[in-house]
């Protein structure tokens, strides 16, 4: 069973910093030397604030589904599904208000009952061939 206290803080971190946008939250639930682990190496509270600006200036009509909590000592995984109208301003796309769907995994690790470390991983690639960016068949899906 998944503790109230981190379901609340995974449902907020969609519902407030993704599809609102309200980058205040992120100080209410993260510690103050919270870590985001991405592929471009770690970032900081001010670089998540960062990129939650140009999230929303590319981004709207968000509507997200937690698919799966599980929640393991200090971690708790999500797996979630997103929905998103595209607006332009993505490596020069254009925009056709295309509504796309994002997938991931996210790993909240808990310290003190704030978000000390995020792990993500989602479906950029796929929101990329959704808006046309990426050609039909350039990979092989196994």
């Amino acid at each position: 069973m998944v503790s109230t206290e981190k379901k609340v803080i995974a449902e907020r971190w969609f519902n407030e910093y993704f599809t609102k946008g309200n980058l205040d939250v992120l100080d209410e639930l993260t510690t103050q030397d919270f870590i985001y682990h991405s592929r471009n190496g770690d970032n900081s509270k001010v670089k998540m604030k960062e990129f939650m600006k140009w999230y929303r200036a590319v981004f709207h009509d968000d509507e997200w589904v937690l698919e799966d909590l599980i929640e393991q000592g200090n971690k708790l995984v999500v797996r979630y599904t997103g929905w998103m109208t595209y607006k332009g301003g993505w490596y020069n796309i254009p925009s056709e208000n295309q509504r796309v769907k994002e997938t991931g995994i996210m790993i909240f690790i808990f310290h003190e009952g704030k978000v000390k470390e995020l792990w993500c991983e989602n479906s950029d690639a796929a929101i990329l061939y959704e808006l046309g960016a990426l050609t039909k068949n350039a990979h092989t899906v196994f």
